[in-house]
C-alpha cells in the first residue's frame, strides 16, 4: 500500500479512536507537570495506532510522507505538547509540519487558514520555534537530536515502549 494511503488510514484511525476522546486541558496539564501519566497514555495510544497501521515502528526508506506521534517542545518556553510530526523519508526525514495537541485542541503549525487567530497566537507564544522527538525509529534522520532530550520529554516517550525496549532511541536525558 502506498505511504499516502497508510498516512490517511492512520489519520482516520487516530481521529476516530483517539483524538475524539482526548481531554485537551488534562493533556496539556499532564505534558507540563510532574504527573505525565495522561500524556504518556495518549502518546502511547498514538504510537500503538501507528504500529498497527504501518505494521512497524521502524520507518523505512521506501516510505515517502509519514505522520508520526511525537513530543513537541517550545525552545524558548520549555512548554511540552503531544502531537504529530510529518516527515518526508525520501529526503532524510525532512520535517514538513506538525500538529500540536493543545488545551485549545489540535493546531496545525503550517499556517492552515482554518487555524483560528487564537490558535495561531497560542502556537507563536508557547511553541515557536520548537523541537520535536518522535516515537518511531528512523535511522537516517539527522534533524532530531535524540542524544539530548529533556528529561520530561524522554520520560513520556519511553513509556510508549514495552519495558525491554525503553531505549528505542537510546535517548540521553538532560
Amino acid at each position: 500500500m502506498p505511504t499516502e494511503d497508510l498516512q490517511g488510514k492512520y489519520i482516520d484511525k487516530i481521529n476516530s479512536d483517539i483524538v475524539s476522546k482526548i481531554d485537551f486541558t488534562k493533556l496539556d496539564r499532564s505534558c507540563n507537570s510532574g504527573n505525565n501519566t495522561y500524556a504518556a497514555k495518549i502518546l502511547k495510544e498514538l504510537h500503538q495506532a501507528f504500529v498497527k497501521v504501518y505494521g512497524t515502528e521502524n520507518l523505512q526508506t521506501d516510505m515517502q510522507f509519514v505522520c508520526v506521534p511525537a513530543m513537541l517542545r517550545g525552545c524558548t518556553t520549555g512548554r511540552n505538547a503531544v502531537g504529530l510530526v510529518i516527515l518526508d523519508l525520501e529526503s532524510s526525514a525532512e520535517h514538513y509540519g506538525s500538529y500540536f495537541f493543545t488545551e485549545h485542541g489540535v493546531i496545525d503549525d503550517d499556517g492552515d487558514p482554518d487555524n483560528s487567530p487564537q490558535g495561531k497566537a497560542y502556537l507563536k507564544a508557547h511553541f515557536m520555534p520548537y523541537d520535536y522527538w518522535y516515537t518511531a525509529y528512523c535511522e537516517r534522520d539527522h534533524h532530531v537530536d535524540f542524544d539530548h532530550v529533556p528529561a520530561s520529554v524522554a520520560d513520556i516517550i519511553n513509556q510508549c515502549y514495552p519495558q525491554d525496549q525503553s531505549e528505542q532511541h537510546d535517548m540521553k536525558m538532560e
